[in-house]
């Protein structure tokens, strides 16, 4: 752990601005979501969060957010020495700039409570949104995500499921201490801030990953790439059963492309095996669609090319051979 420390790079101190700006704006989305629809109607958000809801409802003399960082201290300090620093530091930011502004956010704030189900919703978006934000950024609430990257490292279980069973708890507290249809308005919360946690998480613009195996690599890589506009990697292989060449083509489209990729996949060769996979993100550097229609262009440009040159050609051949005659 400690040569991986000495080992690694520092840190550009321009991306801990940008980091920390992020993560201030996820803090004041997540608070200003949970004031304005969550806490107004008595529901709970998930987490350390939904936690100190309960134990401010017993104790509603002392303000929620000592009790998040009441929650959070002890899990900080077991933890600290087997997460990163730098999240620890940033978990560490959150987390008070978050009960900072819990303090005041719902005295300031209107309140939201003409209809619960909207609550929950327009709640449940903002929180996930400024919850992904922040963690985006490499950033935390600090709570189970603690939890779950200590308890990771111990007992393989992954942070998924540590937040799942958290919230699954609170949702049982939930419905012994305020009744069974609250209980049902927190799932409902949980579950769009999930979705929208995941959408700022993997980004709006997923990308899907496509396996192509043919035995027209050639014709259907000529295609794909002029008349698709999408780069294409080939890998001969070969037909575990058949031990016929086969080539493996590896290209990432949008979801709007598709519609036409399949329709040239099955023009080209309908007996292609095709994989389709979800990609949540895409690194590293790849032929862009503008420079492919670069290339088609050139192509097109050197095929004319060769046509008018060979047609010149054959117009001199036929005069020689008139000219012989």
């Amino acid at each position: 752990m400690n040569d991986k420390k000495k080992n690694r790079r520092p840190y550009p101190a321009k991306k801990h601005v940008r980091n920390l700006a992020l993560m201030t704006l996820g803090s004041l989305i997540n608070v200003t979501g949970y004031s304005i629809f969550i806490s107004a109607n008595n529901l709970l958000a998930g987490g350390v969060w939904g936690i100190a809801g309960i134990i401010n409802h017993f104790i509603p003399a002392v303000p929620m957010a000592v009790f998040i960082i009441a929650l959070n201290v002890p899990l900080l300090l077991w933890g600290w020495n087997k997460i990163d620093l730098r999240f620890a530091l940033y978990t560490v930011f959150c987390v008070g700039l978050q009960s900072t502004l819990l303090l005041f956010f719902p005295n300031i704030l209107p309140h939201y409570t003409n209809d619960p189900i909207l609550a929950c919703i327009f709640g449940g978006l903002l929180i996930g949104a400024g919850s992904g934000l922040v963690v985006r950024y490499h950033g935390s609430g600090g709570g189970s995500d603690i939890v779950g990257i200590i308890l990771k490292d111990k007992y393989d279980i992954s942070v998924g499921t540590i937040g799942l069973c958290v919230n699954a708890f609170v949702v049982l507290l939930a419905g012994c201490i305020y009744g069974f249809e609250p209980a049902m308005y927190t799932m409902v919360e949980l579950y769009v801030s999930s979705i929208a946690f995941g959408q700022v998480i993997e980004g709006l613009n997923r990308k899907r990953n496509m396996i192509i195996v043919t035995e027209k690599g050639e014709e259907l890589t000529h295609r794909l790439l002029f008349e698709a506009g999408r780069g294409v990697t080939v890998i001969n292989g070969e037909g575990g059963f058949s031990h016929r060449d086969k080539q493996v083509l590896l290209l990432v489209l949008s979801r709007f492309e598709m519609a036409q990729v399949k329709e040239i996949i099955a023009e080209t060769d309908p007996t292609a095996f095709v994989c389709v996979n979800q990609t949540y993100e895409v690194l590293g550097r790849f032929v862009k669609k503008t420079h492919v229609n670069a290339a088609l262009e050139a192509e097109q440009a050197r095929l004319l090319q060769e046509e008018e040159s060979i047609s010149v050609e054959e117009q001199a051949r036929i005069l020689e051979e008139t000219n012989a005659d």
